[in-house]
């Protein structure tokens, strides 16, 4: 099958199938036939805006296709390749393939065992408004797993608009997902968590979200550019016992929730800073004596 000629079907035209088929389109990757979403209007914006193919109302209009993109949410993906594989409309050697980067390309057993290929790529990308998804998507990694003849195809479409390509052991996606939950959709929480402990300081929201802004965006290119362990700075990083067992004590009394996230993230912080050599051990036990919940309020503070 060669990508140059294969038929493409979106089931699930949300941002990630747009921004995809749009830059397919563009590139004359694949030709885009049918998209299928959960109203017949949704699917007509998602071909307005790929600038390609048809919109259609359910499975049953959508036509016979050499590829099948399932761009739906997670817990979609096997019931809608169920119901794929169910309707007649597969032939043998046709790829299908996800974009989920939380569950396995086995997701999609249903298709393969009508004789289509499987598959799953993820793009390590926010989708948060597919415009901008489409304008940034070149250099993008994304993960691939599945059937070897599957990615002979995906893989060349993917960088064909700009992706880097890495393997991923479908065995291990939960945790690789974990990661980018981590990196991306908790740093967001980091920062609602950094602003309602501004505004219980008396600080509004506004006047803090700009304070932090300066901060938070140095703070990630120093990540990016020297790495997490030299990018650390704050009390952990200084050895600041007191600062922490304060900061502890008062964030507890108000929100136990918050203290338990303070707790686990000094953890990781004393971690880095351990192996930048920035602590020597007796102060590093203090700070890990400081942030263990059971030895809360045990520890004499030793003076600096």
């Amino acid at each position: 099958m060669s990508d140059e000629s294969s038929a493409l079907n979106i089931i699930g035209a949300g941002k990630v199938g747009r921004v995809c088929g749009r830059l397919w389109a563009k590139a004359g990757v694949f030709e885009i036939q049918d998209a299928l979403a959960l109203s017949l209007e949704s699917a007509q914006a998602a071909v307005r805006f790929i600038g390609a193919g048809r919109a259609a109302g359910t499975l049953d209009e959508m036509r016979a296709a050499d590829v099948w993109m399932i761009a739906t949410p997670d817990d979609a993906i096997a019931p809608v390749c169920r119901a794929l594989a169910d309707s007649g409309k597969l032939t043998p050697d046709d790829v299908v393939f996800h974009v989920s980067g939380a569950t396995p390309s086995s997701d999609l057993v249903p298709a393969r065992e009508r004789g289509a290929l499987i598959a799953s790529v993820h793009p390590i990308k926010t989708f948060a408004e597919a415009e901008s998804a489409a304008q940034t998507f070149e250099g993008t990694y994304c993960s691939a797993e599945g059937d070897r003849r599957a990615l002979r195809v995906l893989k060349p479409a993917f960088e064909r608009i700009g992706a880097r390509l890495f393997d991923i052991a479908p065995e291990l996606k939960s945790i690789y997902h974990a990661g980018g939950v981590f990196a991306c959709n908790y740093l967001t929480a980091l920062i609602e968590a950094a602003l309602r402990c501004h505004e219980k300081a008396g600080i509004p929201r506004s006047v803090s979200l700009n304070a932090l802004e300066s901060m938070v965006r140095e703070t990630v290119d120093a990540i990016f550019e020297q790495g997490p362990a030299r990018a650390l700075s704050g009390p952990i990083s200084r050895g600041d016992v007191a600062t922490i067992q304060r900061q502890l004590a008062m964030v507890e009394s108000w929100d136990r929730h918050l203290s338990g996230l303070y707790r686990g993230l000094g953890l990781l912080a004393l971690g880095l800073a351990e192996a930048d050599g920035r602590l020597d051990a007796v102060r590093a036990a203090e700070l890990r004596q400081a942030l263990t919940p059971e030895s809360n309020g045990k520890l004499g503070v030793r003076n600096s």
